[in-house]
């Protein structure tokens, strides 16, 4: 395929931005990025739990219910259990990133 960008052309600077949670002076505090970080593993796992949680509840009332008033859950007995370990170790990331921060705080407090 060829190129369109020749020696002759100027180019174009990107005008994308990596998308932030946290703008202007804040941004560049300390742990901005861990707490931005901790808020999407959060609502992740939060999303997951939720998704996970009503299928499962919709199976146990389908039970009580007669078959032609059952409800589809959202998502499968396999998937639901793959959403709970993504989950476990989405914690389990938010757990060691801050213990490296821990860990960091004491060194530079115990120096």
């Amino acid at each position: 395929m060829p190129s369109i960008d020749t020696s002759d052309s100027k180019p174009i600077p990107p005008t994308h931005e990596d998308f932030r949670w946290i703008t202007g002076p804040g941004k560049d505090v300390r742990f901005a990025d861990f707490i931005e970080l901790t808020r999407d593993v959060s609502a992740g796992i939060r999303s997951s739990l939720q998704i996970s949680y009503a299928s499962d509840l919709a199976r146990e009332i389908n039970l009580d219910n007669d078959p032609e008033d059952s409800a589809h859950p959202a998502i499968g007995k396999t998937d639901a259990a793959n959403l709970l370990r993504l989950s476990i170790a989405a914690a389990t990331l938010l757990q060691h990133i801050s213990q490296e921060h821990i860990d960091q705080l004491n060194k530079f407090w115990d120096e």
